[in-house]
């Protein structure tokens, strides 16, 4: 049985923000599709940062997501 390399193309990667009224909080949802697993969020994961604006929270949860998924293509779990 052959196993194709997964890509970036293999997940969904949601990047938003909620404002607050300190600031804006990035929200983030990370699924392999391929088998419809929740990469991100978690139980027991860290809150995220609160951030001065929209666009900074937004830049965060995307660049987090990447992360992750990178991370999950080199070591599936």
């Amino acid at each position: 049985m052959q196993h194709r390399e997964r890509s970036r193309d293999d997940y969904a990667v949601a990047a938003s923000y909620r404002r607050t009224s300190s600031g804006s909080i990035p929200t983030l949802k990370v699924i392999r599709l391929s088998d419809k697993r929740v990469i991100y969020p978690f139980r027991g994961c860290a809150d995220m940062p609160l951030c001065a604006d929209a666009e900074s929270a937004i830049s965060f949860a995307e660049t987090y997501g990447r992360q992750l998924v990178d991370g999950d293509i080199a070591v599936p779990e």
